[in-house]
């Protein structure tokens, strides 16, 4: 199953953090990361994925559930930055997160 999230679900209308629940904090530091980690690279147009490795172990399990796995993510040219646990079937997408504080992505002004 996959973990379909808009990151405007963590933010209040400034974009700072809500104040999360322990769970709730977990899931957004974990996505958080990835956005910060993928959001710099190039966009990949869809036909041709093109996941990266992301120095990210997979914390996308309950804590009794342990994963060996590393994460790899991809953003694509739609803004939808996708993820996968390289070991287990864990995997999602991220959506809303450009104009974060998480995003890295080079601003061209024209």
């Amino acid at each position: 199953m996959a973990l379909k999230v808009d990151l405007r679900i963590f933010l209040d209308e400034k974009g700072k953090v809500l104040t999360l629940t322990e769970q709730a904090n977990k899931v957004f530091t974990f996505l958080s990361k990835i956005v910060l980690s993928v959001s710099g690279h190039p966009t990949t147009p869809s036909k041709t994925e093109k996941f990266i490795g992301i120095d990210l172990p997979c914390k996308s399990r309950a804590d009794e559930l342990y994963c060996t796995g590393s994460i790899e993510a991809v953003c694509h040219a739609t803004s939808i930055i996708n993820w996968h646990c390289d070991t287990c079937k864990a995997q999602g997408s991220i959506s809303h997160w450009q104009g974060s504080i998480w995003d890295k992505q080079k601003r061209i002004l024209h």
